[in-house]
């Protein structure tokens, strides 16, 4: 067996996680080769090499951004990865029972011994983001989100140097985006999903007191084969295949990593004064550690294979935790490729 080995070393436990896994490697009498990830190179070529090399399994020393960018290529090539999850929220390895280096490791131990572990296929969903540049094809794994949700990663991004790390990054940035402003999106979904269920009363009212726009026929020929249109103003649409991609309160009530329908959510919220926006957020948390997360006026569920966002106005975009940038328009797609990765169970 050839192990290769693609490490994320932007954390300090990495490295310490890379050396256990080394001796583990070495006690088994097992070829390996390792390759580093850079900011400029951040995984597809260094795992291609590791795949050319001739690797029977893919050990990744990293987190969720690390997964993302590589996924596409090892899915492809069908070759098994074991993920030690030194990330900073680590979505996919806890939605997959992977919850520690220390667990991980024990896996790859287990692995080397016997490999005939458990394993699951994780599709690899697709992207497409229309930027003032032109159209950007990216992929994901867990969630994608524009707007609101985007702008808590951004606002992480532009902490100062050295505030910009770990979990207090996150909360700094979600706490800043609680009061970002609508967006005016239009939600293009195929009729066999149906648009977001609406909740009883009144329709939705823009910032300024007005009425949003009704549904308009907004066709995507060549594209997407996508039929209902919607006008919705809204704090950010997400497309999640993780039920708790924010922590551990419950989001996505059918949402799975294994599963090949995205739970999508736009959440329109009612409000820009910010005591009310506020208020509306404590609501919506309450509903969620209630596991009733719909049970609120704001969050409006829908399940689809794919899903076209149209903005008025440009607005940011992230996937999996990393910022994309400003998009005009976004389309997602649930994979058809999948990831195998090796689980606990």
């Amino acid at each position: 067996m050839k192990v290769g080995v693609l490490i994320n070393p932007k954390h300090g436990h990495t490295m310490r996680a890379y050396s256990e896994l080394v001796e583990i490697i070495r006690r088994s009498h097992t070829r390996y080769r390792s390759a580093t990830t850079t900011k400029q190179w951040p995984g597809v070529e260094q795992a291609s090499k590791l795949l050319d090399w001739g690797a029977d399994l893919i050990v990744i020393l990293g987190g969720d951004g690390t997964l993302r960018v590589s996924a596409p290529v090892l899915a492809s090539a069908n070759v098994p990865v074991l993920i030690i999850p030194t990330g900073t929220a680590n979505v996919l390895s806890r939605h997959l029972g992977i919850r520690s280096t220390r667990q991980a490791l024990q896996l790859v131990q287990k692995y080397l011994d016997s490999p005939f572990a458990p394993r699951c296929e994780v599709p690899v969903n697709v992207a497409d983001c229309f930027t003032e540049a032109g159209p950007r094809r990216e992929h994901f794994l867990s969630l994608a989100g524009i707007g609101g949700d985007a702008r808590a990663v951004s606002g992480r991004t532009r902490l100062p140097t050295g505030l910009g790390w770990g979990i207090l990054g996150y909360a700094y940035g979600a706490g800043r985006a609680l009061f970002a402003p609508l967006i005016s999106a239009h939600l293009t979904t195929p009729q066999s999903s149906g648009p977001p269920r609406q909740s009883s009363g009144p329709p939705r009212q823009s910032p300024g007191g007005h009425a949003a726009p009704g549904a308009e026929s907004d066709s995507q020929p060549n594209e997407l084969p996508l039929e209902t249109t919607t006008a919705n103003y809204v704090w950010s649409v997400m497309a999640s295949k993780t039920a708790r991609p924010a922590g551990p309160i419950p989001v996505f009530d059918r949402a799975r990593p294994t599963a090949a329908r995205f739970e999508l959510l736009a959440v329109e919220l009612s409000t820009t004064k910010p005591g009310d926006r506020l208020g509306e957020w404590a609501l919506i948390g309450w509903s969620c550690v209630n596991r009733r997360p719909a049970a609120h006026a704001a969050m409006h569920y829908w399940q689809g294979t794919e899903a076209s966002i149209t903005l008025d106005d440009p607005a940011p975009v992230q996937l999996d935790g990393d910022l994309i940038g400003d998009c005009r328009r976004l389309d997602l797609r649930a994979g058809t490729t999948a990831l195998t990765i090796i689980t606990a169970n």
